[in-house]
């Protein structure tokens, strides 16, 4: 997905912390892959996830959307978080339909990131929604500034 490489050691470490989301966990996505600046997610609407008129609530779209937002946008390690985000609900799926949402780093400064989430039907790749976020990039890391070296800090 890229070509920078997150140091070792703390990629298994970031990945637990992503997958003990109890919230994503209880919306019933998957983390299908992530890599710095960019995750994908799958979600196999239920029930659960339809709304009153019968189609599938936006919020479990936005939820999914941005479940992929948070992984990449705190995936080089600094704490992230949503400042702003844009959304566009395009075609309403139904349940049973499997949605997958991949976000991608669009730029990136030391104190903001841009996003593009797109949440689309895996079964014939029709777009769901589109999403484009600002996140905010904190001066904290996750793991602690001490797991993470130096010239990676200055880069990243």
């Amino acid at each position: 997905m890229t070509t920078e490489t997150l140091p070792v050691a703390n990629r298994a470490r970031l990945e637990a912390l992503f997958l003990g989301d109890a919230y994503v966990d209880g919306l019933g996505a998957e983390l299908v892959e992530w890599d710095a600046g960019c995750a994908v997610y799958r979600l196999v609407l239920q029930a659960r996830h339809e709304n009153f008129v019968g189609t599938v609530h936006g919020g479990a779209l936005f939820s999914l959307a941005d479940a992929a937002l948070g992984v990449a946008s705190n995936s080089w390690g600094r704490i992230c978080m949503a400042l702003t985000v844009e959304i566009q609900y395009l075609t309403a799926p139904r349940v049973g339909d499997v949605l997958v949402a991949r976000a991608r780093e669009r730029s990136r400064t030391r104190r903001t990131a841009a996003y593009a989430i797109d949440v689309s039907s895996e079964a014939d790749g029709t777009l769901r929604a589109s999403f484009q976020a600002m996140c905010f990039r904190t001066g904290r890391w996750h793991l602690g500034e001490d797991a993470w070296p130096e010239d990676w800090r200055a880069a990243h």
